[in-house]
């Protein structure tokens, strides 16, 4: 097996989970405290981790020729998991797809502007910048693969340049230890986004056409394409909350809650407290990188989803057409109603505990009537487990909707 090939597919996992929210998740996190935020953090990874393997295993039992959400949700649950999956697939990467689309284009504008005073309309920059890097959607996974590694390794050296600028700055005794029991309920608010932190089960069904049907490679990928990114958002969090305290009139995460709970009011705050150009460079360029790397992951998915479900030839001309259908409709919604999809956004952890965690653990216990794919996943396909895992994801969903009315 091509090592190069499952290397590139563990970057696209990696890439995929660690977009620009992660700088979100000390925000959502400080008022629970580091300790019960990563017990929090972990639980869901295990959650995530095993909800993707349950996706490999149901996209393995499809052919590879016809292997997305859309087509195992037909196969396993019928036409009425189809319309399901369908429905609540195309409101989530459609949804992710515009957000990342708007926000590389006001970077890219900004870019143009204070590199060689060039002011562009917000329509030829989004479009710019959908033609350049949907571009690689549009040529082939490959294409995707290896622009992924170039990003990823800047992204990497980026985030790692952060923490460790940001790791002699941190109080550990206020940090692990000053924990007020009252603010653990804040933990029910964390935990939505936290999941949605962990879903790169969107590209499962492109990498297994990638890679083939190896049921040990991918496993290999699902399980070091999602433990990579549960250590640095650890880490991430101990750096974050170990500098920026928790109460204060400036530059504290009260303070930035105050003033709109802004990604750019925690990077001020950083740069503020530990006075380093160096920390304010390398997380802005951090913060610009993601937003690519995580559209090239969710472009890839659904350009694949649509594929497959439109029944496009795999040529240049039904390349082409898969190709609008996947990126006109987030660029018109980019331009024209930005709101609506900020809001669809916001809502976008409930469709992941739908897709994700949900229908994952309905095919797989559909499946368990496969006495020979019984038998090879005893643990993975365990009644109780699936059905704890189903249970799961109901109450993530209710977390979502009663975060969303306390904050609406």
């Amino acid at each position: 097996m091509n090592r190069g090939k499952i290397a590139g597919s563990v970057l696209i996992v990696i890439g995929t989970c660690i977009g620009g929210g992660i700088l979100a998740l000390p925000m959502l996190s400080a008022a629970s405290g580091i300790l019960m935020s990563s017990i929090l953090l972990i639980g869901i990874w295990l959650l995530m981790t095993l909800t993707a393997l349950l996706v490999l295993e149901v996209n393995l039992y499809c052919p590879n020729e016809s292997n997305s959400f859309g087509a195992m949700a037909y196969k396993t649950l019928g036409k009425t998991g189809q319309i399901i999956t369908w429905i609540t697939w195309l409101l989530l990467l459609y949804a992710l797809l515009a957000a990342y689309t708007s926000g590389a284009t006001v970077l890219l504008k900004n870019l143009f502007f204070t590199a060689g005073n060039i002011n562009l309309p917000m329509w030829l920059t989004a479009a710019l910048f959908i033609c350049t890097l949907g571009g690689m959607v549009f040529w082939s996974t490959k294409a995707v693969d290896h622009t992924n590694r170039f990003l990823m390794t800047f992204k990497g050296l980026l985030l790692v340049s952060s923490i460790a600028l940001l790791l002699p700055y941190i109080n550990l005794s206020d940090t692990l230890f000053n924990q007020d029991i009252y603010h653990n309920k804040y933990l029910g608010i964390a935990a939505p986004i936290f999941l949605f932190s962990f879903g790169f089960h969107i590209v499962i069904p492109s990498l297994r056409s990638y890679i083939g049907d190896k049921r040990k490679e991918l496993r290999l990928i699902i399980l070091c394409g999602s433990s990579i990114p549960l250590i640095i958002y650890l880490l991430w969090l101990l750096a974050t909350l170990g500098t920026v305290p928790l109460d204060g009139a400036t530059n504290s995460f009260d303070a930035i809650k105050q003033n709109g709970d802004s990604i750019d009011g925690l990077i001020n705050a950083i740069s503020s407290i530990i006075n380093n150009k160096w920390v304010t460079a390398s997380i802005t360029g951090f913060s610009n990188i993601s937003v690519t790397t995580s559209f090239l992951g969710v472009s890839l998915s659904l350009f694949d989803f649509l594929a497959d479900g439109c029944k496009r030839a795999n040529t240049r001309f039904g390349r082409l057409q898969t190709a609008l259908i996947t990126f006109i409709p987030p660029l018109i919604f980019t331009l024209y109603y930005p709101k609506g999809f900020i809001m669809a956004l916001e809502y976008a952890a409930f469709f992941v505990a739908i897709l994700l965690v949900i229908l994952p653990a309905m095919m797989a216990y559909k499946l368990r009537q496969e006495k020979d794919l019984l038998a090879a996943n005893k643990i993975l396909f365990n009644k109780f487990l699936l059905i704890g895992i189903i249970l799961a994801g109901v109450v993530l969903m209710i977390l979502q909707i009663i975060s969303g009315i306390i904050f609406s």
